[in-house]
């Protein structure tokens, strides 16, 4: 049947206004996975360097490691062959990185140099990297914001990241994190741990071992500490929870909070530097220590015959000692 003109124009019209109103599709490469496995010695070292996406790492008995990293394009860089995962093997070190081609001489977007891990500021696509190594070797983590898991190693770890969150578990090995603004939780630590965030959640448990946190705003929580512990903050907050008070106990803040839970016969020495501004409050009887102003009370010397030194300094802020 054929249709008179106005109707012929008034079907084009809208077919045009069809294909206008249409959402774009702009085609996305599939994920794209690479992996391998390559010797490494017992006592050897995996550096892992990438910007956003998740690192999980697991050990074994073995004298190798075995990886495995997914690239996940993204809407706004759909090729996932613009990125290359960089590994290089050299006497009992592995190194492994994600690469963008968009890097140039100036600028290193990705990759190992002399000054080590660099980023810039091209949208990437996340990688996720599966690592198993062996237990005993060092681990080193250089990211901007991936999810990090790392279970069951007993060599050092080192994480470098900005905001990416970490969770470690039966660690043996000392630890240490600089991070801006991530959530840290770690379970089961035999080893030193030392933190140094900007702000964000700090959740320990079960850690053996000294503890250092050095803070601007971050708020600690640590249960069934057998070690030493010093926090310095700025108005961060520690709620610490010790198994046996068997080192000395250091919490520095300008105007945070502290509460302190220690095993009711234990014998510390304790040694306050307080202004007016700060209140203690304690299970503990403290009345023969008392020193200072009456509007302005400090504490110095033993408590159950003494032992650890527990020193205490704030310009502001509610500390309290629990006996537990």
């Amino acid at each position: 049947m054929l249709r008179s003109a106005p109707a012929l124009r008034l079907l084009l019209a809208a077919t045009i206004l069809i294909l206008v109103a249409a959402p774009s599709v702009v085609a996305q490469d599939p994920a794209r996975t690479v992996g391998d496995a390559v010797p490494l010695a017992a006592d050897g070292e995996v550096t892992v360097g990438n910007h956003e996406g998740t690192i999980t790492v697991t050990t074994w008995e073995r004298d190798r490691v075995r990886y495995e990293a997914e690239i996940m394009p993204t809407d706004e860089d759909p090729d996932a062959e613009k990125v290359t995962i960089r590994t290089r093997t050299g006497g009992d070190r592995f190194r492994i990185a994600t690469d963008h081609e968009d890097g140039d001489d100036e600028s290193t977007v990705f990759g190992f140099d002399e000054d080590g891990f660099r980023w810039g500021g091209i949208d990437m696509p996340a990688v996720h990297y599966t690592i198993k190594m062996p237990r005993s070797a060092a681990l080193s983590l250089d990211d901007h914001e991936s999810t990090i898991e790392v279970t069951g190693l007993s060599g050092e770890l080192r994480i470098d990241t900005h905001e990416g969150s970490i969770t470690i578990a039966d660690q043996s090995g000392a630890v240490a994190i600089d991070s801006h603004e991530s959530s840290i939780a770690i379970t089961n630590q035999n080893g030193d741990v030392t933190l140094d965030t900007h702000e964000g959640r700090m959740d320990l448990r079960n850690i053996t071992g000294r503890l250092s946190v050095d803070t601007h705003e971050g708020d600690l929580a640590v249960e069934e500490l057998d070690g030493s512990l010093r926090f310095d903050a700025h108005d961060g907050t520690v709620s610490a929870s010790f198994a046996a008070m068997t080192d000395d106990v250091q919490i520095d803040t300008h105007d945070g909070n502290a509460t302190l839970t220690i095993p009711p016969t234990s014998g510390f020495d304790l040694n306050t530097d307080f202004d007016d501004d700060v209140d203690l409050s304690s299970d503990f009887d403290l009345s023969a220590i008392r020193i200072g102003e009456e509007d302005e009370p400090n504490y110095r010397g033993d408590v159950n015959g003494g032992g650890p030194e527990l020193y205490l300094e704030a310009d502001d802020g509610d500390f309290a000692l629990r006996a537990r």
